[in-house]
């Protein structure tokens, strides 16, 4: 015979209230979205300007 599996009441996956609560939890609020996407900003400025530095210094080696 096959044993049923326990009902876990822990772990509901239909309740709603902790369903709500995990959903506030993961959601990332304004200020840390500003914050991440002014991240992404001054990490894109710096590898442009690296790279223009770099073709600066490549030019400067190849003309001499």
């Amino acid at each position: 015979m096959a044993r049923k599996q326990e009902f876990d009441w822990l772990d509901d996956p239909f309740d709603e209230k902790k369903a709500a609560q995990d959903q506030t939890q993961a959601a990332t609020s304004g200020g840390s979205k500003m914050a991440l996407g002014c991240a992404c900003l001054v990490v894109v400025v710096a590898i442009v300007g690296l790279l223009i530095f770099a073709a600066v210094s490549m030019l400067d080696v190849l003309a001499s």
